[in-house]
């Protein structure tokens, strides 16, 4: 068996897909620090299943895959294959070629493969084990880690020795073993610890299923006289209903006949407001003429008075017009003068603007003038740069050209090497051609002998299939096991949710109020809080009946709950209010909080709503809690505060001194016990389930085996036929292998040929190599000469630049002179403009004030004429104003008739109204009986549904026609006085004692099954023992003797030797190791210099390879510590193990030297590693040495 090639595709920093044929001999893996040498090597080991990324040089595992560079990006994935020659058989699989391939994803996900088929770890691990080339191994070295065998501690060692002495698949198979018998020893304690359980109670669930039976007969009585008792009470009140319909009826006909009455006194009264409210129309009417005519004769008066002072003004403002309209005249005559001197000032500013322009003329045709001829200049210069652009390309060129030679000839001598190679590796085909000549002549043979031991192998496999399927019962009877424990406590966790959520164990009172969701009603008390567990007891006990006590948000809130009590005659209860209830607690002093057996104040031990604490400080605040009678009664001599104390066991010392104690017989959980129970039973269940979904696993694994296993031997039947099949075909590979012999030798007549082309090719590339290089010198010194001319242009060019720069100055400044003129002449635009714009305006307001003057000489004359006429209008107005005085005393004379006469009709209605309300009040007095008889007969129908879940109509079907009323109430007093002696019990009992007598035999019957397994895994861990301690000391003497062998031909001479710690337990014994180099003392490993240790540590390593070489070993830098004359020693050991195959990663020359096979790693692009390669013979050592 050996390693035939390598493949990488983005691993580490083999970006691209990169494949690395190993053959026979030593192989040399060299290149540069940090081009990715090292991680092949990782490559390998991560490929063998490899899980830590320490040992990879890494942080976490998704750091192998290529992490992109500046000019790649990442890559998502990162996959090895690692491909061994099979043919000897020594792995443990059918196939002559095995391909181990491992995938990674950035998503964390990774994938194994055997040959393209998908498998596990496990699978890989189990298929290397005891071949030496785990990852654990000697087979793989890594980088710095040579020094580490001998460096680390003596326990740690073992690994290597263990590998070396072929007992992992023993241990392993001990380890499993172990784990089967640690899980046997718990199922074991498991069945202990439940049919101890089982023991516990099976006498008190015969006990409870006898009671049980013995209540169901009371109960089904007791359920046959309530029925027929509450069917002949709604019958009785469905009598009385009738009774209460008739009087409702007769009292509404008395209110239709009151109701007629005070109609009528309504109709007459609306038609007396009707009228009054006409006669109040008209009354208003004439006060609102009357009033208008008040207001005109006092506006008349106003007015005239008004008119002569209005006229005083108009005086007044014609006087301030006529000023105006004088002074609008003055500025009107100086704004004109202001005109005519701008218009004079406009013709000096035109003249000098024309002189400012010709002047800019003159300077431009001198600046024009300048810059062509600084043209001319440029335009030389631009030519010779162009020159030189050419003449650059054209010597580009050329070298480019020389290169693509140079690559090219780079081409043509990697194909000579290779033509080399392939004649190489036809002459080895040619000898292994032979070799299978010889191997089809022994092919019957061995076909044979293989054929005799698939068929053991197969036996073997029935036998472990049998004990497999003997696995499969016992664990799905475990599993069927949790499923019934799951079931019950499912089953119980349902029945009590069903008591919680139906207030099972409180009275009536607190069902009916939680049922009718009026507004304000936050919880029962008992529901409020959270007990811890072994308190349920002494709480519910201190609280008594205040458990049943109703918490609600306000004083509202208990009025309303209580309104409903009392209607539906539901029973009493106590509420507390939020905001109301103020609470007083008890801090006990030292001498109480410090004596043993004290646990805390009630109110403290439990948890609840902040909102709720004066709530619980008043039922609880007095209460302590303490572990029993003894404590409590030592307790309450020495206090004086007022304590209660209550024991764990709901032992009560009450402030007087009285104490409350004692247990039923068959107390049954109370009403915290029930909540923490829930809990309880919660987390049982979520704890069966999970391990119910482990032994489902465990049973799958199980049943993969079996498949497996059945898969096994129908491949061994199918490799049976296939060895038929190879002896038929022996012939067939005779007569080919012949072909390829022929075929080789063609194939090698054809390179040669090829070879001699190929070597003229090369002499023809230096040639053109040779002239391209002439050719660019040339054109290189025609570019210099260009330059020197033109250097000299462009100092000339840059004097012009001067010239032209004063005469761009000089335009500039005679641009600005004419600008300059340009804005006066602007400026005086603008205020001739100004200036005419105000005269026009100054106009306007003139013509304005002469029209305003008019108009006001005009009103003036109107307000005199108008003045005249208002006296006669006076007169007239004070005529009409006596006539509506005398009109409106008329209508209240009117109205005062009317106020009387509804005086009377509102006595009448008043009668009529009292009649009416006296009616309305005991219709209504009669309807809230009917009511309530109503809700009486719907809470006896809910009764029957609640109490016997039987509706009202099943109900009648069970009426008894000879049922006595009295003497079934009597014997149902009776029934229910012993029900409750009986107290709780458990219905669930009868069923439960059933199923735990056949449970108990069940796991009465297993329990002796597991015993044998017990006894039967512990005969073969020691059978195990002693195989692997045999084993390993045989192995381990012959290492040391290897070792002392190795070490003195290393070191020429010395002595070495192994020690066990503790030779007693040599299967858990650390191992020593003491060296003596030439010329020292003996002395302990890690006293020796790092030299010494690293030389140490491969002769350690090679003694292992010669007592069990292994197929194939990678050594990452072993030999770094090492001076030239000790690699040389190193190197030419290696040479003593012809079976095994070496990749050594190096540095040293000394090592290279050795080498069959070189492969060279390079970093051409930064973070991305490349491979070349070559046979040894084709490379100088000297240039790959650094």
């Amino acid at each position: 068996m050996y390693f035939k090639r390598l493949e990488m595709h983005g691993f580490k920093s083999f970006a691209e897909p990169v494949v690395i044929d190993f053959h026979e001999g030593i192989t040399c893996i060299v290149g540069p620090n940090g081009s990715g040498k090292s991680n092949i090597s990782d490559a390998i080991r991560w490929a063998l299943g490899e899980q830590s990324p320490k040992a990879l040089r890494g942080g976490k595992m998704q750091e192998v895959i290529f992490n992109g560079t500046e000019s790649r990006k990442p890559r998502g994935m990162a996959e090895v294959t690692l491909v061994i020659d099979n043919s000897t058989g020594l792995l443990d699989i059918e196939y002559k070629e095995v391909a181990i391939t491992r995938r990674m994803y950035r998503s964390g996900e990774s994938e194994y493969l055997i040959n393209s088929n998908p498998c596990r770890l496990k699978d890989i691990r189990e298929l290397i084990m005891d071949t030496g080339i785990g990852v654990d191994g000697y087979s793989i070295i890594g980088q710095g880690k040579i020094s580490d065998i001998v460096s680390n501690k003596p326990e740690s060692r073992r690994e290597i020795f263990e590998e070396a002495a072929g007992i992992v698949a023993y241990k392993t198979r001990k380890q499993e073993a172990v784990r089967k018998l640690d899980g046997t020893r718990n199922n074991l304690e498991r069945i202990d610890d439940i049919v101890g359980e089982i023991e516990g109670r099976i006498g008190g669930l015969k006990e409870d299923s006898e009671k049980a039976q013995r209540y169901l007969e009371l109960k089904e009585r007791y359920r046959e006289l309530e029925i027929n008792i509450t069917l002949r009470n709604i019958e009785n009140a469905a009598e009385r209903s009738r009774q209460y319909k008739q009087e409702i009826q007769e009292l509404e006909e008395q209110l239709r006949s009151a109701g007629e009455k005070k109609r009528g006194s309504d109709q007459e009264s609306q038609e007396l407001q009707k009228r009054s409210a006409a006669l109040d129309t008209v009354s208003e009417k004439n006060h609102e003429k009357m009033v208008r005519t008040i207001e005109e004769i006092n506006s008349i008066t106003g007015e005239s008075k008004l008119n002569r002072e209005k006229l005083a003004n108009l005086a007044r403002e014609e006087d301030r017009l006529d000023g105006e309209i004088d002074d609008l005249t003055v500025r009107i005559d100086r704004l004109g003068q202001e005109t005519e001197e701008l218009k004079s000032r406009k013709k000096e500013i035109e003249d000098a603007r024309g002189q400012a322009e010709r002047s800019l003329e003159e300077k431009v045709l001198l600046y024009n003038s300048i810059t062509s001829e600084t043209s001319r200049f440029t335009e030389i210069i631009d030519d010779s740069n162009e020159k030189i652009i050419l003449l650059n390309g054209e010597a580009a060129s050329k070298r480019s050209e020389a290169k693509s030679y140079e690559s090219y000839k780079g081409t043509l001598e990697s194909r000579a090497r290779q033509i080399a190679d392939e004649n190489r590796k036809l002459e080895e085909e040619t000898a292994e051609d032979r070799k299978i000549l010889e191997q089809a002549r022994e092919g019957l043979s061995r076909a044979e002998a293989r054929k005799q031991e698939l068929a053991a192998e197969n036996n073997e496999k029935i036998l472990r299939l049998r004990k497999l399927e003997e696995k499969e019962r016992s664990l799905r009877g475990t599993a069927e096991e949790l499923r019934i424990r799951n079931n019950r406590e499912e089953a119980r966790l349902r029945t009590i949710e069903e008591m919680e959520q139906n207030y099972e164990g409180y009275n009536t009172a607190v069902k009916y109020i939680m049922r009718c969701g009026i507004r304000g009603i936050e919880g029962v008390v008992g529901e409020m809080m959270e007990v811890p567990r072994g308190y349920e007891t002494a709480i519910e006990t201190a609280l008594g009946a205040a458990m049943q006590n109703i918490i609600v948000a306000d004083d509202d809130s208990a009025r309303k709950a209580i309104t409903a009590l009392k209607v539906n005659r539901s029973g009493r209860l106590t509420f507390l209010p939020v905001g109301s209830i103020r609470g007083k607690r008890i801090h006990p002093d030292a001498r109480i909080s410090g004596q043993k057996g004290y646990r805390g104040m009630g109110v403290d031990l439990i948890e609840f709503d902040e909102r709720y604490q004066q709530i619980f400080e008043y039922l609880l605040g007095r209460v302590a809690v303490v572990d029993d009678l003894n404590a409590a009664i030592a307790m309450s001599r020495g206090s004086r505060q007022g304590i209660r104390f209550v024991t764990l066991d709901g032992e009560i010392i009450n402030t007087s001194g009285a104490i409350t104690g004692g247990k039923y017989k068959n107390q049954s959980a109370n009403l915290l016990e029930r909540k923490n129970e829930i809990e309880r039973l919660k987390q049982n269940i979520t704890h069966h389930t999970d391990a119910l979904e482990e032994k489902v696993r465990e049973l799958q694994q199980i049943l993969d085996e079996i498949e497996e296993l059945k898969q096994g031997a129908t491949d061994a039947e199918q490799e049976m036929r296939e060895m038929e099949l190879q002896i038929a075909t022996s012939g067939e590979k005779i007569a080919g292998g012949e072909n390829q012999l022929a075929d080789a030798r063609e194939r090698m007549e054809k390179n040669r040929v090829e070879l001699l082309q190929i070597r003229k090719e090369l002499k023809d590339m230096d040639e053109l190599i040779s002239r391209m290089m002439t050719e660019s010198r040339a054109a290189e010194s025609e570019i210099e000469k260009i330059g020197k001319k033109v250097e000299d242009l462009t100092a000339e060019h840059q004097a012009r630049r001067g010239e032209v720069e004063d005469a761009n100055d000089a335009i500039t400044q005679a641009r600005i002179d004419v600008r300059t003129w340009e804005e006066k002449a602007s400026n005086n635009e603008r205020m001739l403009e100004r200036i005419s714009g105000d005269l026009a305006a100054l106009k306007k307001q003139s013509k304005e004030k002469e029209q305003q003057l008019i108009a006001l000489r005009q009103e003036r004359g109107e307000l005199t004429a108008g003045y005249r006429g208002s006296d006669t209008q006076v007169l007239r107005l004070e005529k009409e104003r006596k006539e509506l005085e005398e009109n409106g005393a008329a209508i209240s004379r009117e109205k005062a008739q009317i106020a009387e006469r509804l005086q009377l009709v509102a006595e009448e209605l008043a009668g009529a109204e009292e009649t009416i309300n006296s009616v309305r009040d005991q219709k209504y007095q009669m309807e809230i009986r009917q009511a309530r008889n109503e809700t009486q007969m719907d809470n006896m129908k809910d009764k029957l549904w609640e109490e016997f879940e039987i509706s009202y109509a099943q109900a009648k079907e069970l009426r008894k026609e000879d049922f006595a009323m009295t003497a079934s109430v009597r014997e149902s007093r009776e029934l229910r006085k012993e029900l409750k002696e009986i107290g709780d019990v458990n219905v669930g009992a009868i069923a439960e004692y059933e199923q735990v007598s056949q449970r108990y035999s069940f796991l009465t019957d297993q329990r002796s099954d597991v015993v044998t397994a017990l006894k039967e895994l512990e005969s073969i861990i020691d059978d195990l023992d002693r195989t692997i301690t045999k084993t390993f000391k045989d192995n381990f003497d012959k290492v040391e003797i290897n070792f002392e062998e190795v070490f003195r031909e290393l070191f020429g001479g010395g002595h070495a030797e192994l020690r066990m710690e503790n030779e007693n337990d040599p299967l858990e014994s650390g191992i020593d190791i003491v060296a003596q180099p030439p010329g020292k003392r003996l002395q302990n490993i890690n006293l020796m210099s790092g030299g010494e240790k690293t030389m140490t540590a491969i002769a350690l390593m090679f003694a292992v390879l010669k007592t069990k070489p292994t197929p194939f070993c990678i050594l990452d830098e072993v030999e770094a510590a090492l001076d030239d004359e000790n690699i040389d020693k190193f190197s030419g050991y290696l040479k003593n193990f012809t079976q095994t195959q070496f990749a050594l990663i190096t540095h040293q020359k000394a090592t290279m030297e050795h080498a069959d096979v070189l492969y060279g790693i390079t970093m051409p692009e930064r973070g991305v590693s490349r491979l070349l390669s070559l046979r040894m013979g084709d490379y100088d050592p000297e240039d790959y040495a650094s």
